[in-house]
């Protein structure tokens, strides 16, 4: 497999752990019975889903720059690699050892890592203009490829098509897919329980009254 044909791949899994966490969302925004089950089904293997994900960038982005065509990490990247790398740490160890209580350290370092992969999209469109600190070494607004799209400034503008899927988009992605997949699965016993003590309060505060 080629190093385009890879980002391809590793393109297509971002998209899908973005849908995935739209779905989540849905999930959780719109009560009905079969995203209750489907959020119980998710938090049975959440951590591991979660750990998942910064794994696979974490191994991608070192295969594109230490065994592939070699390209040097930018800036930002670099930015990016520090929090993937340390969700991907955190997370393996906490779903080897059950915690679910590692969102609260997993999901700010995710939190952080979607912000800044947020400001390198936006350098790569050119909202936002790159500093000598980038430009001088390597480009944070240059993709070295682009996956299912081009973003193309030989006119001086933006000219985009497709979806343009740069590392910077993936790692958006992945962040965004480790909030999800931490914060918003629940177990059934929990809706169940949170049921239950509204059913109970409710007589409590008629015989109040």
């Amino acid at each position: 497999m080629s190093v385009t044909q890879l980002h391809d791949v590793l393109a297509v899994l971002a998209i899908v752990a973005l849908l995935g966490s739209v779905v989540l969302l849905l999930a959780r925004l719109i009560p009905s019975g079969s995203g209750v089950l489907l959020l119980d089904r998710v938090h049975s293997v959440h951590l591991w889903l979660a750990a998942l994900v910064p794994t696979v960038a974490s191994l991608g982005s070192l295969y594109f720059s230490e065994m592939g065509n070699h390209w040097t990490p930018c800036r930002f990247c670099w930015f990016q690699r520090i929090f993937m790398y340390s969700c991907a740490v955190v997370l393996l160890i906490a779903a080897a050892r059950k915690d679910h209580g590692v969102k609260w350290y997993a999901v700010p370092l995710a939190t952080i890592g979607a912000l800044l992969s947020t400001y390198h999209v936006l350098l790569e469109h050119h909202v936002i203009e790159e500093s000598t600190a980038c430009s001088s070494v390597t480009s944070c607004a240059n993709p070295y490829y682009v996956s299912f799209g081009t973003l193309d400034f030989s006119s001086g503008t933006l000219v985009s098509t497709g979806v343009p899927m740069t590392l910077a988009v993936m790692a958006l992605c992945g962040f965004l897919a480790i909030i999800a997949l931490l914060v918003l699965p629940e177990p059934l016993d929990v809706e169940a329980d949170s049921a239950t003590d509204s059913a109970t309060e409710q007589p409590a505060e008629a015989a109040t009254v």
